[in-house]
């Protein structure tokens, strides 16, 4: 299900009743980012939207809006949708979430309609970049083109003394047409089409702790025009875990997607009054040998320069030990003009939540 123009513009010309209106609640973030590869020709920076640079530098590729609107019905019933508007779609307004939210007891809800699917710790706020202090989630990690789906999910919330306990089941399914990053690899338009998805996630957190897993598993159907079709039973396993010693924290996530690949990550950031700085490493690797391997290193810096807003600077390096699956090129996704694939691009955006 799609939802485009019309009700992304009727969730955002809500906004002014939220003064009058107790009961609607208008949040919303954006980010605008601008990067240029400037050695190697060129880099995913995000991978379920196809947000590709190449040497030209470019705002739009990872640029985006949301506005989000939670309308409370009663006691026990809320309604939520979320607009987004990315450069990556040239701008065009999309609802991506629209769910309604009830509560069976306290600490225990139902949702259902269109959600985000809880894979990656940072699932939730993927798009909001003031939510974590690097210019971007880790591209290698966060690479499932399964990201949001049409269904249902449980969630439970308990404690035990200071430690916090979180739970989700859900189900549901989801279609990708003309996914993104598929169709620019195939070099032609491919379908998937999502169906029987089923998962689970636990979190278990304190004040300077977390840790969470999550499962998932559906039936994957791919079509394209030139490549016919493809039936895969995938399964997607993750696990997370945070770690604060004051103002240093450690983070790191891994993932495996079968029956196609293995990624992770780990991040230490450091905050300074104002000022945080972060280093990571990341890697992805295919199941195929020689197929898509690389490593990424990181180091950038967040400036929160007023309430609400954050400037960031970022340099990556990306080392390439594998050829394109599909085009037997070096990678990432061009033919790099020395022959090997490595890429190093500069980035610099600004965030801001409402």
């Amino acid at each position: 299900m799609k939802y485009t123009l019309p009700v992304a513009l009727a969730a955002m010309v809500l906004a002014p009743a939220a003064v009058a209106n107790d009961n609607l609640h208008i949040s919303g973030f954006g980010s605008v980012i601008g990067a240029q590869v400037v050695d190697g020709s060129g880099h995913v920076a995000d991978y379920p939207n196809a947000g590709i640079y190449d040497d030209q530098f470019d705002l739009a590729k990872e640029s985006k809006f949301g506005l989000q609107a939670v309308a409370t019905i009663n006691d026990r019933t809320r309604f939520t949708t979320q607009a987004m508007s990315r450069g990556a779609n040239d701008f065009e307004p999309q609802v991506e979430w629209m769910f309604v939210n009830y509560a069976i007891q306290e600490d225990i809800e139902v949702q259902a309609g269109k959600l985000r699917v809880p894979v990656y710790y940072f699932s939730e706020y993927m798009d909001v970049g003031y939510a974590y202090p690097w210019i971007r989630v880790p591209s290698d990690a966060y690479s499932l083109d399964l990201t949001n789906f049409n269904g249902v999910q449980l969630n439970y919330r308990t404690y035990m003394g200071s430690l916090n306990i979180a739970t989700a089941l859900y189900a549901g399914r989801q279609t990708n047409n003309g996914d993104p990053l598929m169709s620019y690899l195939f070099d032609q338009t491919i379908d998937r089409d999502f169906t029987g998805i089923v998962g689970a996630t636990l979190e278990l957190s304190t004040d300077d702790t977390i840790v969470k897993f999550s499962y998932t598993e559906a039936d994957m159907t791919q079509v394209g025009s030139v490549w016919g079709t493809s039936e895969y039973a995938i399964q997607f396993h993750d696990v997370y875990v945070q770690q604060s010693f004051g103002d240093l924290t450690l983070r790191a996530e891994y993932n495996r997607y079968k029956p196609f690949y293995e990624s992770y990550f780990a991040s230490a950031s450091y905050r300074l009054d104002q000022m945080t700085y972060y280093v990571m490493y990341s890697k992805f690797k295919l199941d195929e040998p020689t197929f898509e391997e690389h490593d990424t290193q990181s180091v950038g810096v967040r400036y929160d320069l007023a309430p609400r807003m954050a400037l960031k600077f970022d340099v990556t390096q990306m080392n390439d030990d594998g050829v394109n699956p599909f085009t037997q090129a070096p990678n990432p996704v061009n033919n790099d003009p020395d022959g090997d694939g490595d890429v190093v691009i500069i980035s610099t955006g600004i965030d801001f939540i409402f």
